[in-house]
């Protein structure tokens, strides 16, 4: 058996002439045609144990591969796999894989194994002796393709795979950067074989989420940091296409929330990490932030409030004018959103924050008093401000607000280290007045939103923000007092 060790990046077709220009790939390439079938049963078993089977025909020979699933490192895939010259359609698992329970299982349903998709392409490949690491540096280009139903599905493969043969997984991040001189290079965790079954199974993307993270007692500081980190990176990452091929707008507002998470952890555990660590990559992701909140601002200005004031001023003068000039600027920001996330700039920040992770050295601190003193200092700092809500102006509000988010973040990251009904009765404490101070912020960016108008008026819509402003502002003693007499989890 041996362990696969690589980082795979996309890239534009039209770059791959600039990217061999590169000094590092000087060398002529190596050029094989390569010609893959994965198998799994009708029921798609071999899916359902992540494992992937795949016939590879190279030149006159006929490879079968065994793989399990991957196991993703900051960008980085680690997965099993079992490779020798086989006969085509013989399937001996036994004499392949030295797992004993692994090779009987697949033994047992090798007769029911059939085609289900196919991967062509051309592959080039170099060889570099790179920072006392040896690198396959493989350029592939052809077709995942899909028959079923009489129907034929492709899709396109252009993608560059940094495999580690030897040395320093980070050495992959670093090969990476300076490739990344020539072309715009952008990390892509799904492999083939993820991408052929998606195709198989017509599957379409959703937005993603953040992921429940699972912290335990005897974690370090740094290590929690890691996973929240890469799990915020993963997040971002599943959303992507989706900004960039507009179909939801909830695309959006995930990546919003990813980086946000991100931004938050990064101040959380600043004393944690090396001087300047966060900082230095709070900063770095500023910009996307920034563009993928002026999107969300203009979704839920568009998507929230305009139908409510169609349902209070209907086809009112001031209001038909404001729809159009809140679809133009609704359309720049998402124009501005998926420019910055197409950049090379975007992928290149990427790559260098992954292999920062990567970089970082293990502390001995452990989590759980690090937690509950975050938790106690965030806690303390909104309740503060929630005392004083009422008498506070929009800014001042707004911080509460986003000090609110921080502490709920906070709670998200640690939770599995504090008694589970105890948490969830928290967070419902939170949930009302965070809905709140969420519907007062979207009145107060609704306003500065609509003051973008040239010339600028003060017309029926302002007013009406203003006076849906008055009521909740009514609201917001009573939807506070929950939260500052609710009882927290860290405390006993």
């Amino acid at each position: 058996m041996g362990t696969e060790t690589e980082l795979k990046l996309s890239l534009a077709a039209e770059d791959i002439p600039r990217l061999i220009q590169h000094p590092l790939l000087a060398t002529a390439p190596r050029r094989l045609k390569l010609h893959n079938t994965y198998f799994d049963t009708a029921e798609l078993a071999l899916t359902q144990k992540k494992v992937a089977v795949r016939e590879r025909r190279v030149l006159r020979k006929t490879l079968l591969t065994v793989k399990t699933a991957h196991r993703s490192e900051g960008g980085i895939s680690h997965r099993s796999e079992w490779e020798a010259p086989t006969t085509p359609g013989s399937f001996d698992f036994s004499t392949l894989i030295d797992d004993a329970a692994m090779a009987e299982s697949l033994s047992q349903i090798a007769p029911q194994l059939v085609p289900i998709f196919t991967t062509d392409f051309s592959r080039r490949f170099w060889t570099l002796d790179f920072r006392r690491a040896k690198i396959e540096v493989a350029l592939d280009l052809g077709t995942v393709r899909v028959q079923r139903d009489d129907l034929t599905r492709e899709q396109p493969i252009c993608e560059l795979e940094l495999e580690l043969k030897e040395g320093n997984p980070t050495t992959l991040f670093a090969l990476a950067r300076l490739l990344s001189r020539q072309v715009r290079l952008h990390p892509a965790d799904d492999s083939k074989a993820a991408r052929g079954y998606a195709l198989f199974l017509d599957q379409k993307k959703t937005p993603k989420k953040a992921d429940t993270l699972s912290i335990e007692e005897g974690d370090t500081t740094v290590a929690v940091f890691l996973k929240i980190a890469r799990s915020c990176v993963t997040q971002l990452q599943a959303n992507e296409s989706g900004i960039l091929s507009p179909q939801d707008e909830e695309y959006v507002h995930q990546a919003r929330v990813a980086l946000r998470r991100l931004r938050t952890a990064l101040r959380l555990f600043n004393e944690a990490l090396p001087a300047g660590f966060a900082d230095r990559w709070s900063n770095a992701w500023r910009d996307v932030a920034q563009e993928l909140g002026n999107a969300r601002n203009w979704d839920v200005f568009c998507s929230e409030q305009l139908p409510l004031l169609d349902q209070d001023l209907g086809d009112h003068p001031d209001l038909l004018a404001l729809r159009t000039f809140a679809a133009s600027k609704r359309l720049a920001a998402h124009e501005a959103a998926k420019a910055c996330m197409t950049s090379k700039a975007y992928s290149l920040n990427l790559i260098s924050f992954c292999e920062a992770l990567m970089n970082l050295k293990d502390s001995e601190e452990p989590i759980r008093a690090y937690a509950t003193k975050a938790l106690k200092r965030r806690h303390k700092r909104f309740i503060t401000g929630a005392k004083l809500a009422h008498t506070l102006n929009a800014e001042q509000r707004h911080e509460v607000r986003i000090d609110l988010k921080k502490l709920r973040y906070t709670l998200d990251f640690f939770e599995s280290l504090y008694p589970k009904k105890r948490v969830q009765a928290f967070a419902r404490s939170l949930a009302s007045t965070q809905e709140l101070l969420g519907h007062m912020n979207d009145l107060v960016t609704a306003e500065m939103l609509m003051a973008e108008r040239e010339p600028k008026v003060a017309d029926a819509p302002i007013a009406w923000a203003k006076g849906r402003m008055s009521a909740y502002l009514d609201m917001l003693p009573a939807a506070l007092k929950p939260v500052i007499q609710a009882d927290t989890p860290w405390v006993k």
